[in-house]
C-alpha cells in the first residue's frame, strides 16, 4: 500500500493510496496513525455508475461517524 495524500478534517486523518492496480481512501481518528492497529470498516460506493467521486460525501460523513468512536475506515 502506498499512500499518495494525507489531510487533517475535522477529527480524522483522510489518506489516498493505491494497493496494486486498486484505489481508495483511509480515514482514520486523528489520534491513531496508519501504522497502529484500529478495528477496521470496508465501505464503496455501490458500483455501477455511480464512483467514489459521487459517494465520496456520504462515505466521508459515515468514516467520520465511525472515527468517532475509533475505527478507521477505508
Amino acid at each position: 500500500m502506498y499512500f499518495i495524500s494525507e489531510q487533517v478534517l475535522d477529527g480524522i486523518v483522510e489518506r489516498s493510496f493505491t494497493l496494486d492496480e486498486f484505489s481508495g481512501v483511509l480515514w482514520t481518528p486523528r489520534s491513531t496513525s496508519a501504522t497502529e492497529p484500529a478495528p477496521l470498516i470496508l465501505a464503496g460506493p455501490p458500483g455501477g455508475p455511480v464512483g467514489l467521486d459521487v459517494m465520496y460525501p456520504r462515505l466521508r460523513q459515515r468514516a467520520q461517524a465511525a472515527a468517532d468512536v475509533g475505527f478507521a475506515t477505508a
